[in-house]
């Protein structure tokens, strides 16, 4: 019998309640053990639940036990849930988290105590909810050297980006639509902004390269600069606008950063919608691998954490599986780009001299439509990413946003 202790009974933990409840059958005929929930720390009254008596609202309490075999973090935020896990591992438990800030902040400190301690620290359910990438990479793909992790990483930002190209909203509109339907939060920076993504793309570029669970420095452009014309622009020439986190080997090392992309139409990427995610994954000896699934909810994230307690009772003796010698990380924009941007002026003998004095091998784009009259669009040539940012840094004509314009 495997004993977990849950601490947090939000939207996750109450969804790892569930499943550690109505699949208990399930899991113990594939576990070969029980998997039984003891003990739930949350502040808030559950009294109504019909395991009310699992509640504890005493978290040092619950951690001192001595027959909890396994703690399960789904509080969010680093403190003091990075207190009370390393409290845990101290005790000698396990401890499962899908925390993502937890991770980045202190996945260092916490994966070397447990490492002291001969203790377990899982967190696949922190990068693509349900959507198992972590293991694969760790194990399924281990034979490989990984060239790139390309994903689709926050359901928010992608449903909105669908609502702006299919459905003709302007961002404003479709984030209000993601707020009703319970998919952004009420302050939804973290994911607008492109900081949720950064985080998760950090975790890979660790399980992936070897970095340092830090994102300090990655290159991190959300998606509150677009406007539904860039989706229309996209359609127009057979393209997806998408906000993609990205972790790449080059020589010398590798490169990560979240940033806008107009992908091409058969890219792998390009038809993901709504709220899913998508990982691709390209390894040296495999080639290209999709990871698809709902990367946000709260049982496909419960489900993945119930995923790692099913491990850590299978393995518990397992040591950390490590990560490859380390990558150095280099500038985010050193890689070379085509980059795309809207022009708010009429294209004029006069705005077209502005556009090929900086940008000498650019495409012009024109949409026909009386929305279009007083614009146009512009694909620069190749070149390396900042250099070509900091022409558009120089530009004398208004323009919007600048979009990375993916190859072919």
């Amino acid at each position: 019998m495997a004993r977990i202790g849950l601490l947090g009974h939000g939207v996750v933990g109450g969804g790892v309640a569930e499943i550690l409840l109505k699949n208990a059958e399930l899991l113990k005929g594939r576990v070969g053990q029980g998997l039984e929930l003891a003990a739930i720390c949350d502040l808030r009254d559950f009294s109504a639940l019909p395991y009310a008596s699992l509640f504890t609202k005493d978290a040092q309490a619950l951690l001192a036990r001595p027959d909890i075999d396994i703690v399960v973090e789904c509080m969010g935020g680093v403190e003091p849930a990075r207190s009370f896990v390393l409290r845990a591992i101290d005790s000698g438990k396990h401890v499962v988290t899908s925390n993502k800030a937890l991770v980045v902040a202190a996945g260092e400190e916490i994966i070397q105590k447990a490492a002291e301690k001969g203790v377990r620290f899982l967190y696949e359910a922190s990068t693509g909810g349900g959507i198992p990438v972590i293991g694969p990479l760790r194990q399924n793909l281990a034979a490989n050297h990984i060239g790139s992790i390309a994903g689709i990483l926050n359901g928010t930002t992608n449903y909105i980006l669908t609502r702006m190209r299919d459905g003709g909203a302007s961002f404003a509109a479709a984030l209000e639509e993601a707020q009703q339907k319970g998919y952004a939060e009420q302050d939804p920076a973290a994911d607008v902004e492109g900081d949720d993504a950064r985080r998760k793309i950090c975790i890979l570029c660790h399980v992936a390269f070897g970095s340092p669970l830090s994102d300090e420095g990655m290159f991190t452009e959300g998606i509150t600069l677009l406007e539904k014309q860039d989706m229309l622009y996209a359609r127009e020439l057979g393209r997806s606008v998408k906000l993609i986190a990205l972790g790449e080997r080059v020589e010398g090392g590798f490169r990560a950063s979240v940033a806008p992309a107009m992908l091409p139409g058969d890219h792998p990427l390009a038809g993901v919608s709504d709220v899913f995610n998508a990982v691709l994954v390209n390894g040296d000896m495999v080639g290209d691998v999709l990871f698809y699934g709902r990367g946000a909810g709260q049982l496909p994230t419960a489900s993945a954490i119930v995923g790692d307690i099913v491990d850590i009772a299978l393995h518990p003796s397992d040591r950390a599986i490590e990560p490859p010698a380390p990558l150095r990380c280099l500038d985010a924009l050193s890689g070379q780009v085509r980059l795309f941007s809207r022009v708010l002026c009429p294209l004029t003998p006069g705005a077209q001299q502005e556009v090929e004095g900086l940008f000498p091998g650019a495409r012009l784009v024109t949409v026909e439509g009386e929305a279009f009259a007083e614009e146009f669009a512009l694909i620069t040539e190749e070149g390396v990413e900042s250099e070509l940012r900091a022409r558009f840094e120089r530009f004398d004509l208004p323009h919007g946003a600048v979009i990375r314009y993916i190859s072919p």
